[in-house]
This record gives structure tokens, C-alpha cells and sequence, in this order.
């Protein structure tokens, strides 16, 4: 797959497990580590939500002060075309939570990538910035953010997103209850998330995006979480779209909370950050 490929189906699929949209608004790991305790992600919780905000605010107190402060990994990705075999591809990827993404497109001597600062993302090819856009990267948001972030940010990007708020029911999925909000029972094309109601974390997201007169519908799955380092994440999305695997992305050599470069999330040094060995 070449860069411009590359480059534009970054913006469809930006990475971190982590889908963008233009609307405006293992696994070892390192020594580096700050282990918390994990048993607050693994104990059922007594919380019962009966909207999306108590949802959202109880998410936020369970993992309060217990999640990651930055994660970065390899990322391995496979695209399913429908035209013929699948295509590798590998990114690299800091997060720095809440609202800090970098992903370069790896092997990193064609600099490219982007940079994603809370609901804006610059992306860059050959080393230089060739767009500049408004986006609400849905799951930065709903993995990472949600447990550090103001509660009223998660709410915005949620009605950036067109998720309706005012909609949450109860459902079962693969075995296991869960909240889901923004869409009622039998709907399955009306951007909403899917929440474990035991763990507080995110298990799908569906997410609805319109282009001209044309509808596209991902359907973005949790396929994996790990305890790295102390601490419960995700580290395998799927993507489904028109009932067939689309794209998915698999996480390797995840470090948690280890010191990145300064400027890594600055566009003016775009081109000065390593990749780690």
C-alpha cells in the first residue's frame, strides 16, 4: 500500500484503534512503568446508570486518578479489500490522555502520519503538513479520555459525534450486559456505544457518517483487553462495514506511562521525534 493510500485511509481510520470524522464540533510491559491497582477495573461495579450522563460520569469515578497518564505501541494493521488480498501495515503511536494522539506511518523515513490535540488533527506526508481539520477521534474518546477528562468534554464530543444521549437501554453483548447509548433496540446504523455495565469499559462503537448523499456505517469492535503494566487496555479493534471485516489493528511492545520526547505532540517537530527500538 503506498503513502497517499496510506494517508487517506488514515483519515477514514485514524489509529490508536481510534476512528476519526471530519464533523467539527503485548505485550511486554515497560520498565517503565507506574503500576496502579488493578482490581478497581475488574470488580463489578454497583452503579446503576439510568442516562448517559450518570453513565459517562460513572465511567469517569471508577478509573479516576487509576488510568494511564500515556501509552505507546506498535500498531499492526490488516485491511480486508473487497477487490482482493489483505494488506499490511504498521504504525507507530503515543497517547498522551486526555486528547493527545501520534501516529506515524512506519517504515518512518516517509514522515508521515498525523497529529491529533483534542478535537483537532493536523496530517502530514513527506514531512509536511498537508491538512488541517476539526475531528472527534470517537474512540480516544471512549477509551482513554473518558476516565480523565471533564465530564461536560466527554458530553461534547458525544453530540459531535451525533450520538443522542437521551436514549440508553439495556442489551447483551457476546455474553455480557451492557449500556448502550444513542439508539434503540433493533437500530443498528445510529451512532452509539456499547459499554460492559460491570467493568465500565467500552466493548463497540457504531458510528454513522455521511459524505454527500452516501451513508457509511462502522461498525468498530473491542476485541482484547490486557492488563499491561497493572492496568486494563484495549489492544485489538475490528471494524465491520457492510456485514464483512473492513479493517483491524493489533497492539505490540505497549509501554505504559513512560516519559516521551518534548514536543511529540507538536506539529512544528513533526519531524524530529524517533520512533522507539
Amino acid at each position: 500500500m503506498n503513502r497517499s493510500r496510506i494517508l487517506l485511509g488514515a483519515l477514514a481510520v485514524s489509529g490508536c484503534s481510534y476512528f476519526q470524522t471530519s464533523t467539527p464540533a503485548v505485550p511486554e510491559p515497560s520498565p517503565t512503568a507506574a503500576p496502579a491497582k488493578p482490581a478497581a477495573s475488574r470488580a463489578a461495579s454497583t452503579v446503576r446508570a439510568t442516562s448517559s450522563t450518570e453513565l459517562i460520569k460513572a465511567m469517569h469515578d471508577r478509573y479516576d486518578g487509576k488510568y494511564v497518564k500515556t501509552m505507546s505501541f506498535l500498531q499492526n494493521n490488516t485491511a480486508y479489500p473487497t477487490t482482493g488480498a489483505e494488506q499490511k501495515s504498521q504504525w507507530y503511536e503515543h497517547i498522551e490522555i486526555p486528547g493527545k494522539l501520534r501516529i506515524a506511518f512506519l517504515p518512518a523515513s516517509q514522515r508521515s502520519g498525523l497529529v491529533q490535540l483534542d478535537e483537532k488533527v493536523a496530517s502530514f506526508d513527506n514531512g509536511i503538513r498537508v491538512d488541517f481539520r476539526p475531528s472527534v477521534n470517537p474512540l480516544l474518546l471512549l477509551t482513554a479520555d473518558v476516565y480523565v477528562a471533564p465530564l461536560a468534554t466527554i458530553m461534547r464530543g458525544l453530540d459531535s459525534l451525533h450520538v443522542d444521549g437521551s436514549l440508553i437501554r439495556d442489551a447483551t453483548w457476546e455474553g455480557e450486559a451492557v449500556y448502550v447509548v444513542g439508539a434503540k433496540a433493533g437500530d443498528t446504523t445510529s451512532s452509539q456505544l456499547w459499554v460492559d455495565r460491570d467493568r465500565l469499559r467500552l466493548v463497540r462503537f457504531i458510528q454513522s457518517t455521511k459524505t454527500g448523499d452516501r451513508t457509511m456505517v462502522s461498525d468498530i469492535r473491542v476485541k482484547n483487553y490486557k492488563e499491561i503494566g497493572g492496568f486494563d487496555v484495549p489492544t485489538e479493534f475490528l471494524v465491520i462495514r457492510n456485514g464483512r471485516p473492513f479493517w483491524r489493528e493489533e497492539y505490540a511492545d505497549v509501554r505504559i506511562n513512560a516519559e516521551f520526547p518534548p514536543g511529540t505532540f507538536d506539529q512544528a517537530t513533526w519531524n524530529d521525534i524517533p520512533i522507539p527500538k
